[in-house]
This record gives structure tokens, sequence and C-alpha cells, in this order.
């Protein structure tokens, strides 16, 4: 039975510019050889230091960066990534949140023409589009009265509810978080977790969670993959991977997280961010490296679990 949405050997580049006429001059990979596969009703979480090439990927799952290579699976179908036909489709079954809910909504709209944009674009009545935004209002909690205002008049909270609504506004199965609680305060935070847990359950959607924060991912999460200079260095269950970590990046990380525990501080992750197109992306900063590590690339290898590691298996 296939996935959801499976990815394949993602790999995504940005290209460096530079000379008279801004020629290209070589290619940055910010994503690197990343492969997972989502369910209904699954949620993923993708956890990582700022930089890692999360928020590239999520921006590639919903074609608002192009992907250098790699294949894309909706449904069992694979997507033609040169196709903006193709791309078209998968933005109704694949919607993104951004990080910054205001400056994601056009401030000059009222928040009935945010929410129908998608809609009015494939030709839906206005009629159509109104029933529409009251039904995605009241599954994100907001009154009927907010179709008449702009998004300045809402708070934090009330605006990233609004970039939820938009996003349902297709019927989406997947719905890609980009770090959605970031911005939010610690209460209001609570209250867009717990929304988005009631419409995984009830709609059956599947959820791709980026953020850096481990104990939120701990909470929500089912999946985790975690990812390190574009690479994912390790995969598996969220309760497997938190109690036995087996990748030494993703031990710090976990280590790296505050606890109330007096005379226990957190652990800080120590070495130089070097990415080297030889070895391991990992080598610099890592306590287990050898020599064999700055020179050999390893493959993410195993099952359910799954780790990119020369001297650590998933059997481990």
């Amino acid at each position: 039975m296939s996935s959801l949405l499976e990815v394949r050997d993602a790999c995504v580049r940005y290209p460096q510019r530079g000379g008279l006429f801004s020629r290209t001059l070589s290619y940055l990979e910010a994503v690197s050889d990343v492969s997972f596969s989502l369910e209904k009703g699954e949620i993923l979480a993708i956890v990582g230091e700022s930089g890692c090439g999360k928020s590239t990927l999520a921006q590639a799952l919903v074609g608002l960066q192009p992907f250098a290579s790699g294949n894309y699976f909706l449904n069992g179908k694979s997507v033609d990534l040169k196709s903006e036909k193709e791309w078209k489709s998968v933005r109704n079954s694949v919607q993104m949140i951004f990080q910054d809910p205001y400056s994601s909504l056009n401030p000059r709209q009222k928040v009935l023409d945010i929410l129908s944009y998608p809609l009015r674009y494939r030709c839906f009545s206005e009629k159509e589009c109104f029933k529409k935004a009251e039904e995605v209002l009241e599954k994100v909690g907001l009154p009927l009265v907010s179709l008449e205002k702009y998004p300045h008049e809402f708070s934090g909270g009330q605006r990233q509810r609004l970039g939820i609504a938009r996003a349902l506004m297709t019927n989406p199965e997947v719905l890609v978080c980009d770090e959605v609680t970031s911005a939010l305060d610690v209460s209001v935070q609570a209250q867009v977790l717990k929304l988005l847990d009631t419409l995984r359950t009830d709609l059956n959607l599947a959820i791709i969670f980026i953020s850096h924060d481990m104990q939120v991912v701990q909470t929500l999460a089912d999946k985790v993959m975690v990812m390190y200079l574009g690479q994912s260095l390790e995969e598996g269950k969220v309760e497997d991977v938190f109690k036995n970590p087996l990748h030494p990046y993703t031990q710090a990380l976990i280590q790296s997280v505050p606890t109330l525990e007096f005379g226990h501080p957190p652990e800080i992750l120590s070495g130089e961010i070097v990415k080297s197109s030889l070895g391991c992306v990992f080598a610099p900063r890592c306590s287990l490296a050898k020599e064999i590590c700055f020179s050999q690339c390893p493959n993410l290898n195993g099952g359910e679990r799954k780790i990119r590691c020369l001297f650590v298996s998933q059997d481990a």
C-alpha cells in the first residue's frame, strides 16, 4: 500500500552568483538526499538547528522552491517536478502554514478576500467562497464577523488561526507547518498546537511539523526526522528517538533542551559548522569521528528507524 506522501532522494540547490553579469558561479546544496514518507493522520516532525534546511525543504514540498533532483509521490502517483500544471494539482492537496502569520496575510484585504482567493483562482462563485470561508472559520475557532476584518485587527494567535483557515480552504490532505508557533507566546502556542491536533483527528490530516522546539515535538508528533546541514541524520518513531537517540547529533540536540533540574545545565554542542563535499557533514563536531568520517559520506540505513552514521547502527 502506497503512502499518502513520499519523497525520495530530494535535493534543493541555490545558485551562487557573481561577476559583472551576475552569472551562476556555483550551487549551494541546501537539501541533499532527503527521503521520507507520510501516512494519513500522521504527524512527522522535522527538527534541527537554524540553517539546517528545514524551511527550504518545506517550501520545496509545496512548490515554492524547485527541486534540483529527487522523486515526489502523492497518493502513489509520481509528480513531474518540472511541470507547473502538476504542481497546481499538488497545491490543492499539500498546503503550507507560514512562521509569521502577519507577513503571510495581505494587510490590504479583508479576511473573506484572503480566504477566498484560492477558490476564486479556481473559478468558484462568491456564494461558494463565502460558504467555505464560514466553514473553515468555524473549524479554527474564529467568529464569522472575522470575515469583514483586516489582519491588523487580530492578535498573533488569531492571525495564525487565519493562516490555518486559509490552508484548509482547498480541502488539503497534508499541512506543512513551518515553525508555526515560534512567534507566539507559550499560552497561545498551546492553543494552536491543540487546534492542529484536533484538525488532524477530525479531518484525518497528515502534518509535516517543522520546529526547533524538541519538547513540543515530543508531545505532538508521531515520527521525527533530524536534519543537519541539509541531510537527514536520523529518523524514527518519536518515543524511540527520544528514549534512545542513536546519532551523536540527535543526542546533542536532546541534551541541549533546558530542564528545571538544579545543577544540570543544558549541554552546548561545540565545534565549527563546516560543510564539506567529502565525508560526513557532522564529522567536524562529532565526538565519535574518526579519520574515515572526513572522507567517506555515510548512507541513511535502516527500516522504520534510520540513521546516517558509519559507526552507529539502528540495532544499537
